[in-house]
């Protein structure tokens, strides 16, 4: 009895080994040729839920899992030295100004949600909004997004003109104004914005005038919204166009009615009354 129970026993360990074996070759079989476990492929909403990397065949490869939801197209740095040098910052911001109709006028065009560098230092369009607003004691408008960062509520193009000593506000506005009427057919006269006779403003000389409440000086190095373009250092302080609002005002604007314009150091408007021989 005692050979014969210690055969079984025997017999018994053999088996449970040999299942044991079966088992862990099935699994290691199963996870090397990719089998779906519940938690690959579809779930009940037929969404995919991938926790394993695609690889180029189509295959699933478990040891680097990332979950894959679209491509990230990613804009090159938008640094003011690498202007003319890097191709696609240039491309790109060609691109942007041509749908503005402008070429030089302006340095760059940056969106509300994006930074810039100019120099070592890298500036946020949003710093800038969110001071701007505050100056005017407005409300700065964000939306939060679902990974939490906040943004500005509306993604809006801003112009902006890196200033260099020896420039005046009044040089860079008549220089933008010019290009934008060139490139609707118009060609705007070098001294159109040279007073008229008597000394008294022309109508360009009061676009010139109103246009320079509608721009912010930002100064880069302190970051904060400056009151005049004057040099300290170099290349410290950069002109931010609102281009919708520009344009917006532009567009209501006829060359052949500048002579009508009025211009009261606040408001700008066209008079149906011939110019006056005095006043603005």
């Amino acid at each position: 009895m005692t050979t014969v129970n210690r055969k079984n026993k025997s017999l018994l360990i053999a088996f449970c080994s040999i299942g044991l074996l079966i088992a862990v070759a099935s699994i290691f079989f199963l996870y090397n040729t990719g089998t779906k476990s519940p938690i690959h492929g579809h779930n009940a909403a037929g969404l995919t839920a991938t926790q394993g990397e695609v690889n180029k065949n189509g295959t699933m490869n478990a040891d680097h899992p990332i979950i894959v939801k679209g491509t990230i197209k990613e804009l090159p740095e938008i640094d003011y030295k690498k202007l003319n040098k890097d191709k696609k910052l240039t491309e790109l911001m060609a691109r942007r100004k041509k749908k503005l109709g402008i070429k030089n006028s302006l340095d760059m065009v940056i969106k509300s949600d994006e930074s810039f560098k100019v120099g070592k230092i890298t500036i946020s369009m949003r710093d800038i909004l969110e001071k701007t607003f505050l100056k005017n004691k407005k409300v700065f408008e964000e939306q939060i997004k679902p990974s939490g960062e906040t943004k500005p509520a509306k993604v809006r193009e801003y112009g902006i003109y890196v200033v260099h000593p020896g420039d005046n506000l009044w040089n860079i506005h008549f220089r933008l104004i010019k290009e934008y009427f060139r490139s609707r057919g118009i060609k705007i006269p070098d001294k159109a914005d040279e007073p008229v006779a008597g000394g008294f403003s022309s109508g360009m000389g009061k676009v010139l005038k109103f246009s320079e409440k509608m721009v912010v000086i930002y100064n880069i190095i302190d970051k904060k919204i400056d009151t005049n373009i004057n040099l300290l250092h170099p290349l410290s302080k950069i002109i931010v166009y609102n281009m919708k609002e520009v344009f917006s005002f532009l567009k209501e604007i006829s060359y052949k009615n500048l002579d009508k314009l009025r211009f009261d150091g606040e408001t700008l408007w066209i008079s149906a009354q011939p110019p006056l021989k005095q006043g603005k």
